[in-house]
């Protein structure tokens, strides 16, 4: 699952939530989502620190931004999903 995909996903599962749907979500697919987010965070970091051309920097680190902006929705729909199927938080 590359970043678009995760972002993709993420939409889907908002979507699903917006309409009650709440249940159809499985926490272990959101785990996947934020995993994924997590490496993909962990290689874009790491290319940061590679490269030396500052407007390649500049692309990554906004790409990073977008990236850590998913892993919050990603946690707070694991929180909203965790709530409605009677888990602890």
């Amino acid at each position: 699952m590359d970043f678009k995909s995760s972002i993709e996903t993420l939409d889907k599962y908002y979507g699903r939530l917006e309409k009650g749907k709440a249940k159809k979500i499985k926490p272990s697919h959101v785990e996947k989502v934020i995993s994924k987010l997590q490496s993909k965070e962990k290689s874009l970091l790491a290319e940061i620190a590679d490269t030396q051309k500052d407007s390649k920097i500049k692309r990554l680190k906004r790409k990073l931004e977008l990236l850590r902006e998913q892993q919050e929705r990603a946690r707070w729909l694991q929180k909203i999903i965790g709530k409605s199927s009677g888990s602890a938080d």
